[in-house]
């Protein structure tokens, strides 16, 4: 048995999943509410992405539970375009990004923020400005660092988070060892799954995360609190595997165990298990042409419409092997190949999100990339597109 009940916190990475509907949520109700009644924690990952909005924040810490702790990721434009770096204004960002959060932080529901490096930044080129980088970090708040390359497992790395306080994020993840180094008073650990393509499309057994009680329970003895999140997200797994944690380590409460075992009659019976035949296109059926590929997503007035926004409305924010972020007039788009997520924010995004079809600013963005490039995103959509997850900005918190 675990000691108190606020010493361990398990949630997921993100809560507002169409896929869950039917496992875990009734279709139409509302979101945050339900996940608020069942776990007492969440990694805001839409954070990732973009500063969030004031109202949003602020809609966050009134409508959710006093005793609610919420975790979220701090931005790319931190981690990813500028490296951690303050000669390119990182911390700068990191103020405006406190500022925002301010509301969970005065209302007591702030928790630990993740600084998610990229995979390729590494400690042979980036340990001097990861140091400078913690050692400004304001002490009056809870931070964590998700390392992506092996080369920072190095006693001297672990000896630099221990002087600031920061937490190693101890992960289970193919590219990095499980490994359980404690640095800071709190415990930060992060599942994402086993999967191949994505690492998320991934469902835990009971005996692998069985595997994962002696580990809680010895963290767990050296620090004031420990946070887990569960980012396989697809299908409603992460819930499933989260309150399966729960239960192994002996926390669980009544209703939590009730809802574990409705998800559980839910996952059983196959619910949103197999995709609409619609929903599916074998690689042969798959048009070679991005504008055919568009016909299947969008219907023909959208089509005609994302035609007309010119070149010079769209920009490349950034690019790697598996995502994207742009904007195509004001509104943002940011796709994550490896979670098989889309999200954006126009007014038509939010009447077709959830059929799952294009708005002309999604069309419009893929006649305008690199053709080899358009065609992969929507052959990897085509083939399964009822295993994506069309959100806007709040929708994907």
């Amino acid at each position: 048995m675990m000691g108190p009940r606020e010493l361990i916190r398990i949630g997921t990475s993100g809560w507002s999943y169409k896929d869950w509907e039917g496992v875990f949520y009734e279709p139409g109700e509302s979101k945050l509410q339900k996940y608020c009644r069942v776990f007492d924690t969440v990694e805001i990952d839409s954070t990732f992405y973009s500063y969030p909005s004031p109202d949003v924040v602020e809609g966050l810490a009134r409508h959710t539970p006093r005793n609610f702790i919420f975790a979220a990721k701090i931005p790319l434009v931190i981690t990813h375009d500028k490296k951690l770096d303050p000669s390119k204004g990182a911390l700068k960002d990191l103020s405006r990004f406190l500022e925002l959060l301010r509301p969970l932080r005065d209302s007591r529901k702030l928790g630990p923020l993740l600084i998610q490096l990229p995979p390729k930044f590494e400690y042979e080129k980036h340990a001097e400005v990861l140091e400078r980088f913690l050692a400004e970090l304001p002490g009056e708040y809870m931070f964590a660092v998700e390392f992506r390359d092996e080369s920072w497992l190095r006693d001297d790395v672990m000896r630099i988070l221990s002087r600031y306080n920061v937490a190693y994020t101890i992960v289970d993840e193919p590219l990095l060892p499980p490994e359980t180094h404690v640095t800071a008073d709190f415990a930060y650990i992060r599942w994402h799954g086993r999967g191949r393509s994505p690492w998320y499309y991934y469902h835990y057994s009971r005996e692998e995360l069985e595997a994962w009680k002696p580990k809680i329970i010895e963290v767990s003895g050296r620090v004031k609190s420990v946070y887990g999140y569960f980012n396989n997200h697809f299908k409603g797994y992460a819930v499933h595997n989260a309150l399966q944690v729960l239960e192994i380590l002996g926390v669980i409460t009544p209703a939590q165990r009730r809802v574990l075992e409705e998800v559980e009659r839910n996952l059983r019976h196959g619910v949103m298990e197999q995709p609409k035949l619609s929903q599916i296109l074998p690689p042969e059926k798959i048009p070679d042409n991005v504008e055919d590929m568009l016909k299947l997503l969008t219907n023909q007035a959208r089509l005609r419409r994302a035609k007309e926004i010119g070149g010079g409305e769209i920009e490349v924010l950034e690019r790697t092997e598996s995502t994207l972020s742009a904007r195509v007039k004001e509104y943002r788009v940011f796709i994550d190949l490896e979670r098989r997520m889309i999200i954006h924010d126009c007014a038509d995004w939010a009447r077709v999100k959830d059929v799952l079809s294009f708005c002309k600013h999604l069309a419009a963005l893929m006649l305008r990339l690199e053709p080899d490039y358009s065609k992969r995103i929507l052959r990897e959509i085509l083939m399964d597109r009822a295993s994506w997850t069309f959100a806007d900005y709040l929708d994907s918190s």
